[in-house]
C-alpha cells in the first residue's frame, strides 16, 4: 500500500471529482465486465494475467459511490482501479461495447448523438486521470511499461477479431414485407437448383445472390421479430436490394411458370378468387418497387449500390 506521504496529492482532487468520474467509472466498469467475459479468447486470459483483475473486483471497484469512497479506493488499492479504467478505455473504442452502450442507451433513455457524446466524454476524463495515476503513483509500479504490455496484448485481440462493418441503415419491416423479403430470399437461394436456364446462372454467377452467401440473412430474417430493428451494413443492404429486385423480375415475367416454380408459392384459396385484392405479382411487384425505390432515393450516390444496379438490369437479358 502506498505511504500516506505519497498520497497528498488525493487531498488536491476537486471535492466534486467523484461526481465528475461517476459515468465514466460506471461505463468504464461495463465495458471492462464485457471484455473480462469473453475469458475463453488467449489474448483476454493473457490481460487478465497481466492486470489481476476479475470480475468480482470490478463489480466492487462500481459500488463507489461516493467522493471518500473513491479516495479511500485510491490510498489502498489504486492499481486494480488504473486497471479497470485502462481495459474498459480500451474495450470502448471497439465492438465489445455495443452491448454496453445499447444498455446505457436504454437506462439513460438517450439517444445514439448523446450517447457519443458521453462516450466521449468518459473517454476523454478516464485519458486524463490514466495520466495522472501514472505520474503520482509510486515508480516501482512502473504503470507506463504496463500499460504499454496491455495495450499490445489488446492489440493482439483487435487483429484477431476484426469489427464488423459499419452500419448503413436499420430497417423496421412489417409483417407483411418481413415475409416478402424472407420469400426473395428463399426465392434466390433455390434459382440455382431449379435448372439450366441462361437466366439462373446470371443470377448465381453474382457474389451476393450465392446460396452460401445468402445462408446468413435467411437465418437473421427468420429470426426477426415484425417492427423488430434491422441493422444493415452497406454489403448486407445490396444483398437484399439484389435479391427483392430478382424476386421482382421473376414474378413479373413467365420465369416462375417456365422454371416450375410456381409450387414453391401458396396459391389463393378458391373463395378468394373474385375477390377485388392485388394478385399475388401485383402484391410482390409493389412491395419490391417499394424497397428498391427506397433503397435507391436514400442512397443515390453510393456506388456499391449502382454497381448493384448495373448488374441486375443486365439480368434483363436473359428473361
Amino acid at each position: 500500500m502506498p505511504s500516506s506521504a505519497s498520497n497528498n496529492w488525493l487531498q488536491t482532487l476537486p471535492a466534486d471529482f467523484y461526481d465528475q468520474l461517476a459515468h465514466c467509472l460506471s461505463l468504464h466498469g461495463m465495458a471492462c465486465l464485457e471484455l473480462l467475459s469473453r475469458s475463453q479468447d488467449a489474448s483476454i486470459r493473457q490481460l487478465v494475467t497481466l492486470t489481476g483483475l476479475t470480475t468480482e473486483q470490478v463489480t466492487k471497484l462500481n459500488t463507489i459511490a461516493s467522493h471518500e469512497q473513491l479516495l479511500q479506493t485510491l490510498e489502498s488499492q489504486p492499481r486494480p482501479l488504473y486497471d479497470l479504467l485502462l481495459l474498459g478505455r480500451l474495450a470502448l473504442d471497439t465492438s465489445l461495447a455495443e452491448p454496453v452502450m445499447a444498455y446505457v442507451r436504454r437506462q439513460m433513455s438517450i439517444g445514439i448523438a448523446q450517447m457519443q457524446q458521453l462516450k466521449t466524454y468518459c473517454q476523454e476524463l478516464s485519458g486524463a486521470f490514466l495520466a495522472t495515476l501514472e505520474q503520482q503513483l509510486p515508480a516501482e509500479m512502473l504503470l507506463g511499461l504496463h500499460r504499454l504490455r496491455v495495450e499490445e496484448v489488446f492489440q493482439a485481440y483487435v487483429a484477431a477479431h476484426p469489427a464488423p462493418a459499419p452500419m448503413a441503415a436499420t430497417i423496421r419491416f412489417s409483417e407483411a414485407q418481413l415475409q416478402m423479403v424472407r420469400l426473395a430470399l428463399l426465392l434466390v437461394h433455390s434459382l440455382p437448383e431449379a435448372g439450366d436456364h441462361a437466366f439462373l446462372r446470371a443470377v448465381a454467377a453474382m457474389p451476393n445472390l450465392q446460396p452460401a452467401a445468402l445462408e446468413p440473412m435467411i437465418e437473421r430474417l427468420g429470426k426477426l421479430q415484425a417492427a423488430e430493428e434491422l441493422p444493415l451494413s452497406l454489403a448486407e443492404l445490396v444483398q437484399l436490394y439484389q435479391a427483392m429486385q430478382v424476386c421482382g423480375m421473376v414474378f413479373v415475367s413467365e420465369v416462375l411458370e417456365r422454371l416450375g416454380l410456381e409450387g414453391l408459392f401458396p396459391a389463393r384459396p378458391a373463395e378468394e378468387v373474385s375477390a377485388p385484392v392485388p394478385s399475388h405479382r401485383q402484391a410482390v411487384g409493389e412491395m419490391v418497387s417499394g424497397f428498391t425505390r427506397w433503397v435507391q432515393h436514400t442512397f443515390p450516390q453510393e456506388p456499391a449500390l449502382l454497381a448493384a444496379r448495373q448488374q441486375v438490369l443486365a439480368l434483363a437479358d436473359w428473361l
